[in-house]
């Protein structure tokens, strides 16, 4: 297979990533490119970006800050932002109440929802009926696990 993407070396646009993306799409629909093979090379491919990223996260922050708060390069508009400070809501007991009390419902509902049509299942601690809440589907996705060596 030759190469999914190529990605200028010069600046780029949102126009010429949507076309790099409509372009690949394209030879996979057309069975040009094997769709399961190019799932597992972009999954791959998001992978390794996404380390990268990591590691030079700082060191592009760092270079970034000697330009100023927004600057262009690239063919991109740069922005420095500062992280924003919020409450830690850890920290107060009540929220934690709450959001134990949240596990512990949740935990109810999930054994009244297995046990549904076999036995009603109750709340220990209130005798209480615990309502079979109806189920709900998520949407069908596909894993990509990649071997150590």
């Amino acid at each position: 297979m030759s190469h999914l993407v190529t990605i200028p070396k010069s600046d780029i646009s949102k126009a010429e990533i949507a076309d790099i993306a409509a372009a690949l799409t394209l030879r996979i629909l057309e069975g040009e490119v094997n769709p399961v093979a190019a799932h597992v090379r972009l999954k791959a491919v998001i992978k390794a970006v996404e380390q990268v990223l990591k590691a030079t996260e700082d060191i592009v922050r760092d270079e970034a800050e000697k330009h100023g708060k927004t600057f262009s390069a690239f063919g991109a508009e740069i922005q420095v932002k500062e992280g924003a400070l919020t409450p830690d809501y850890s920290q107060d007991q009540q929220w934690r109440y709450l959001q134990s009390s949240i596990k512990d419902r949740e935990e109810l509902l999930k054994m009244a929802f297995r046990k549904a049509g076999k036995a009603t299942f109750y709340d220990e601690a209130t005798g209480e009926a615990v309502p079979v809440c109806p189920a709900k589907g998520t949407k069908p996705s596909i894993a990509v696990t990649f071997k150590t060596s």
